[in-house]
């Protein structure tokens, strides 16, 4: 089952495994659910055995939580030395 804008379809699809593992969903599907090249999908395992799979939508309290767990910054730049990184397109 896949949901569309809130409302459950009982519309099923099938696609075949290759050999690396890997699934192409139907364009109807990604269409369907705004899928695009790069789009992110969670899978869950469901008490019968099954599975099931949503695209992954961040919230803006996901992205914090996501930047505030990756590495930390070993300095402060000033104002003037962003300018000068900007002009050199270091950053």
């Amino acid at each position: 089952m896949w949901t569309a804008g809130g409302q459950q379809s009982k519309t099923e699809v099938e696609a075949t495994v290759s050999s690396k593992g890997q699934v192409t969903l139907p364009k109807a599907l990604r269409d369907n659910l705004g899928i695009q090249t790069g789009s992110r999908i969670r899978f869950s395992l469901t008490s019968h055995g099954g599975f099931q799979g949503e695209p992954v939508r961040y919230d803006l309290d996901d992205l914090w939580k996501l930047a505030d767990a990756g590495p930390k910054a070993q300095g402060v730049m000033s104002l003037d030395d962003m300018d000068a990184a900007k002009g050199k397109r270091i950053w």
